[in-house]
Order: C-alpha cells, then structure tokens, then sequence
C-alpha cells in the first residue's frame, strides 16, 4: 500500500496542466496639456496631447505634439501624481522643437514593475517644460484609455 501512495502523487502532479502563459498585454494611456502658467500676453494658450503604450514588462513608448507654444520647448517628464498633486520624476523625453510646435515621438523608458502599475493606473502625469519655465509650461494628467475596435477585431 506505501508503494501506490507515491505513485499515486505522483500521477496526479503529471496530470495537471502548468497554467497557459497569456500573452503580453498592453496599456494604453492618453492624455489632453493643460496650461500650468500662462506666458503673459498669452490669449491662446498652447494645445497638444500625449499618447502612450505601455507593455507589462514595463516598455513604455511615448508620442506627443503640442502647437501654439510661445516658448522654445526643452524636454517632456513622466510624473507620478494624480490631480494637482506634484509627483516623483520617473522618465525624460527630448522635444522636437519647430517655433510653435514640440513633437516626441517613439521616445522609450523602462520602468520598473511599481511606477508602471501606477502609470496604468492613471496616477501619472507629463510636463512639457520650456527655456523660460523649466518646471513646466503644459500639464497632461494620463488616463487608460479602452481596447481599440480594431485590437478586438484582431483579437490581441
């Protein structure tokens, strides 16, 4: 009878299928630039938005564009934070820089498995900094956005 109780166990852990490994999903993120300071003798305060993908291995790919800017743009930051509030610095991007318009696009960061969860969960924000505001001219709050049509329709 000893002999058939290892057996048995043993059986019945080759039995058992090893969970099936899904697929890396990923996130999507967007959000809308806001002025955090108007220029003086700003009328029309500069527009622009920032879309971001971020993979569950913490891959982040950022794009953005803002026009109608006054300032020379120097560079975009990754926050954590949610509202108004101020957060930790976790990522740099270089602007490209044309007169009114900033442009970044494909920049990249890695980040680690705690910033990303709270950047997927919406408690993240960039700054878009200039020469005469280094602490931000353009706040963008991020938002998870929902699967796209064509995500479901390709079934990823």
């Amino acid at each position: 009878m000893r002999k058939l109780i290892p057996a048995a166990l043993l059986f019945a852990c080759l039995s058992f299928d090893a969970p099936a490994q899904t697929a890396p999903q990923e996130s999507r993120l967007r959000g809308a630039f806001a002025p955090l300071l108007a220029p003086e003798g700003d009328t029309r305060p500069a527009t622009g938005e920032v879309r971001m993908r971020l993979e569950d291995d913490g891959d982040l790919r950022v794009d953005l564009v803002v026009s109608g800017l006054t300032e020379r743009a120097t560079a975009a930051t990754l926050h954590l934070g949610r509202g108004s509030e101020g957060g930790e610095q976790v990522a740099r991007m270089d602007v490209a820089a044309d007169g009114p318009v900033a442009r970044v696009v494909g920049a990249t960061a890695r980040l680690s498995p705690l910033v990303a969860e709270r950047v997927r969960s919406g408690e993240a924000y960039v700054l878009l900094r200039t020469n005469e505001h280094p602490d931000g001219l353009l706040r963008a709050p991020l938002a998870p956005q929902a699967r796209s049509f064509e995500a479901v329709v390709a079934g990823d």
